[in-house]
């Protein structure tokens, strides 16, 4: 179901695109890969004068290569459009500090564990972090083959939680009633 119509009128101001692709690669692994896009409708201010409406402001690119434990085995980062253009690109090399950080709970905090602040790219690591959730999709049938290891979206979100119909119904073996308060 779309979002309700707004109650009042309005324009187009910006619009920021992700998009990520993933590809399951000949060699086992597979590779995630992700673009990030920011364009005005209006010409706004950049480095060295005004960027004309629709020109993209950032323009970025992540590629993560994953193993089969969603551990990340190398990275590839690049800077097509970015405010401050040579400037903004060379942080992307710093990325592959990523190699070896396996995508699982705690993803998102090791992102902000190495590229905090000045660290690193605000857009750049806005980004690796919505890859993060991608790569879990993208090996979702490798990552639930094994009927003994709990599937990893199990108490991820509100609708799988281990004491939560869903679990009971479809992952009846990791369900775990709540048990009442005892008074």
């Amino acid at each position: 179901m779309p979002l309700p119509p707004p109650d009042c009128a309005r324009r187009a101001s910006h619009r920021r695109s992700i998009t990520i692709d993933a590809y399951a690669r000949s060699d086992g692994l597979w590779d995630i890969e992700g673009h990030l896009t920011d364009a005005w409708t209006q010409p706004v201010p950049r480095a060295g004068g005004l960027l004309p409406p629709g020109e993209p402001m950032h323009s970025m690119w992540l590629r993560l290569t994953v193993d089969a434990s969603a551990t990340i085995v190398a990275v590839q980062a690049a800077t097509d459009a970015a405010p401050y253009d040579a400037a903004c690109g060379a942080i992307a090399p710093d990325y592959g500090q990523l190699v070896g950080v396996r995508v699982a709970r705690g993803y998102r905090d090791a992102i902000r564990r190495l590229f905090g602040r000045t660290a690193g790219c605000t857009h750049m690591s806005e980004l690796a972090g919505v890859m993060g959730s991608a790569v879990l999709q993208a090996m979702w049938e490798v990552m639930t083959q094994n009927p003994d290891e709990k599937p990893f979206s199990i108490d991820g979100c509100h609708a799988l939680k281990s004491s939560g119909p869903q679990v009971a119904q479809f992952f009846p073996r990791w369900y775990k009633p709540q048990t009442p308060p005892q008074t």
